[in-house]
């Protein structure tokens, strides 16, 4: 009767759950395929996945390795810009300091050239004949601006 029911389309108990009926081996034996095709169906999914899960493993170590080296390289080019800056930092240390060695030579010949026009001036001053006019007021004066321009640069340290 069930199975004219469904060939029918009726159901002989309203009001109850349907029950699949599996009376003959053909309904079964097609379960059976259906539900073997849907394990496969499951295994390639879970084999593809697996599939995937491993070339994305590999994919990882291989960004992980690669990481790796331009971290290294990173730290080699920040060891090399360092010890260059220290490099370029003690040059400019020792141009400072060969500047100021070179400025304070330069200051001391100076006074010992003006100690040396000084002490030349007072010596040439008796040998002059006595010029009288104009010309030994010059003289004069000119001894006179040398001595203040002494004075001004004995000022400067």
């Amino acid at each position: 009767m069930n199975e004219v029911s469904r060939a029918n389309g009726t159901n002989p108990h309203r009001g109850q759950p349907q029950r699949i009926e599996l009376s003959t081996d053909q309904a079964v034996e097609s379960a059976a395929l259906a539900g073997a095709a849907a394990i496969q169906k499951l295994v390639a999914e879970r084999n593809e996945l697996r599939t995937r899960l491993a070339s994305q493993e590999q994919e990882t170590a291989a960004y992980r390795a690669l990481n790796n080296e331009l971290r290294r390289r990173l730290l080699l080019v920040h060891q090399t810009y360092v010890e260059m800056a220290k490099g370029v930092v003690g040059d400019l240390e020792r141009f400072d300091a060969a500047l100021r060695d070179s400025a304070q030579e330069a200051h001391a010949t100076i006074e010992a050239q003006m100690r040396w026009e000084e002490a030349a001036i007072p010596a040439s001053a008796p040998t002059q004949s006595s010029a009288t006019g104009v010309n030994g007021a010059q003289a004069n004066d000119a001894h006179a601006s040398g001595a203040q321009t002494k004075g001004a640069a004995q000022l400067k340290p």
